[in-house]
This record gives C-alpha cells, structure tokens and sequence, in this order.
C-alpha cells in the first residue's frame, strides 16, 4: 500500500512545543498512516463497499496521522536555540489530553481514585471524580489524560454516521419522486466522506490506545517511581514510537502479526475500551525490558526483542481498529436517526417510511 511523505519533518517535530509536557506525538506519522491503513484493508465484506476502495483506504490510511498534525494551533511567540514557541489554545488544550491516560501499575488512573475498569460513564463524571483524588486540583481529565472517552466519543459518531448512512440508502431505494431521490443520492454520497474523515481522524486515537507509553505514569523513562528491576530512566517515548518504528519496523510483519477478530466477550464500546486498554498497560514492562536486556539499546538500534515489541503492539492497534469499526457498523441498526427519532432497524424492515421530512422537518 502506498503512503504519502507526511507533510511534517521529524525535524519540525522535534522543534515544536508539545502543548503537553512529557507526552510526545504517538507512534509518529509512519506509524499512524500505517494501523490506519492495515486496519482499513483487513474490513471484512460486511462493512460497506465504498469503506474498501484503493481511495477509502488511503485516505483513511492519511487521515490516521491527523490528530497530530493539528496540534499547536496558536501563533508563534519566539524562537529560541532552534525551538519554536506558540501560544497555548482552546483547541489544544481541550484536544491533547485525548491522547493519553497516565495508570500507574495497579492500573488506576493517576491520583488513584478511579480504576481502569471502572471508568464512570462520561467524560464529565471522570473529570468530578478525578478533580476529588489524591492531590486535589492537579489530577482532573486534563493532568491525567482522557483517552478512553476519546475513543468511545469517536467510535460513538462513527456507529452514528453507519446508521444515518443505511437510512439514506433505503430512503434512495424507496423515493417517490426524482426531488426525494436526488436529496438522498447527496445525503448518501455526503454521509460516505464524512465516514471516511470520521473513521481517518478517530482511527489516530485507536492507535494512540496500543503504544504501551501512551497508557502509563511511566510514559517517557520509568520515572520516580519504585523500580525493582532497574529499568532505564532515561527518556525514551520519542524514539520507541518515531524514529525506530520508521526505520526498523517491517509492516508485512505488523500484518501477519494482526490477530482475529474478537468482540473481546463484550458487547459494548463502555466495556470493550478499558479491556484493550489494559491489555496493553500489560506491555509496558515488556517496552523497557527489551531495551533493557540490549544494554539500554533504549529503541536506538533494531535489537530483536525491541522490533518485536514494537511489532506487537503495532498490530494490537490495527487489530483493535478494525474490531472497532466492524463492531460500529453492527451496532448501527439500532441508532436513532431523524425527527421525531426513528430506528434505522424500522427503516430497513420497512416499519418506517423515510422521506426527506424525517431529517428536515425541523
């Protein structure tokens, strides 16, 4: 599969201050195009159609980095030994957090109040319990990240999107007159790209969710913290995620490596989150015991068992990815769409006829 040049250096990457301090850009643009790319090219022949064209997977695959890219939105304020400054905004201050979530080994989140798998409903209820733990004040959704309520707020509007996009298309087959068809031949194409934007941007999250560092206190060196097997403190989440993914990792060996689909014995994103989540929080001793057992090679040199932790869990998040759309589209029957709400199931069985009025009635 072809994947563009990123439109970013890693110089400028490496130039550009993070609007979060201690968490870097997950994975790298090599590594995000590529889950996002796979994850696309493994979806099975349930999925719609127009999901598994060359285009669709392409730009699903180029849209995976995208969450990256638009980070630090503010003008730039000074220049100093070759470091850019901006200044901090709503969009990245509201926006980064989305990416990580800091659990320490008991996998509570920071603070330890709130457990993996616990986690409240909403994002709204995890920030007033976070706001009441350990430290008051300094652990809220945005010292601790929020990265499960990323991926389920995201997986949310994509299952949306799939059943906005089945009653179009009943609506297109079942249309009276050419002004009806015409309306849902446009709603339909329209709802197709914003699928594919939808799945490209929430897929950069997915993978953000199978980078061990990206789940842990112990995200850049082990830390300050207690360290019985004597695992490197040095910074090393820059170079494991970047610069050694892109030029060490095979990706026909990330492909072979994705696992079968699995519902992970659930049947809600609620449920199915944290359980990925902790499965890779359970990786992160392995991250710092391959570099460690290669004299602190620290992600610097292909040592094997480095390539093959970072192979892993590469393929976890194409895995996890594809699971995730499949379980969206499955799950979108039984979305509401329109006004007064209707089920898409009824649309489909015919309970329900659909007409320009059920979306624009007011």
């Amino acid at each position: 599969m072809a994947r563009a040049a990123s439109v970013i250096s890693a110089a400028t990457l490496a130039t550009i201050g993070l609007a979060t301090p201690g968490h870097a850009f997950a994975w790298g643009h090599t590594g995000h195009i590529e889950i996002s790319g796979l994850a696309a090219e493994a979806l099975p022949r349930e999925v719609p159609a127009f999901l598994r064209t060359p285009l669709a997977i392409e730009e699903i695959s180029q849209l995976g980095a995208e969450a990256d890219e638009s980070k630090t939105t503010g003008t730039v304020t000074g220049v100093a030994n070759g470091r850019i400054s901006t200044t901090f905004t709503v969009h990245d201050a509201e926006r980064d957090p989305g990416h990580f979530i800091d659990l320490d080994d008991n996998a509570f989140v920071i603070g330890g109040l709130i457990p993996l798998t616990a986690l409240p409903t909403t994002r709204e209820a995890f920030d007033t319990a976070q706001r009441a733990a350990t430290n008051p004040g300094k652990q809220d959704q945005y010292a601790s990240g929020y990265l499960p309520y990323e991926i389920m707020d995201d997986f949310q509007q994509v299952r949306k999107d799939f059943g906005m996009w089945r009653a179009f298309g009943v609506g297109l087959r079942t249309a009276k007159t050419r002004s009806d068809r015409e309306y849902f031949a446009y709603e339909l194409a329209l709802r197709e790209r914003l699928i594919i934007r939808d799945i490209g941007y929430w897929s950069h999250f997915v993978a953000d969710g199978s980078q061990p560092l990206h789940v842990s206190v112990h995200f850049n060196g082990w830390g300050a913290y207690p360290n019985p097997n004597g695992f490197t403190t040095a910074p090393i989440h820059a170079q494991f995620e970047g610069a050694f993914v892109k030029n060490f990792i095979n990706f026909n060996a990330v492909r072979a490596n994705v696992r079968p689909y699995t519902d992970r014995g659930v049947s809600t994103i609620e449920a199915r989150v944290p359980l990925y989540l902790a499965e890779t929080l359970s990786q992160v001793s392995a991250v710092y015991q391959a570099a460690k057992a290669n004299n602190n090679d620290n992600y610097q040199t292909p040592q094997p068992a480095e390539v093959a932790v970072a192979t892993r869990q590469l393929a976890a998040g194409v895995a996890e990815l594809r699971d995730e759309i499949v379980d969206a589209w499955r799950q979108s029957e039984n979305i509401t769409v329109g006004f007064p709400l209707v089920t898409v199931k009824d649309i489909e069985a015919g309970r329900v006829t659909v007409t320009p009025d059920t979306f624009g009635a007011d």
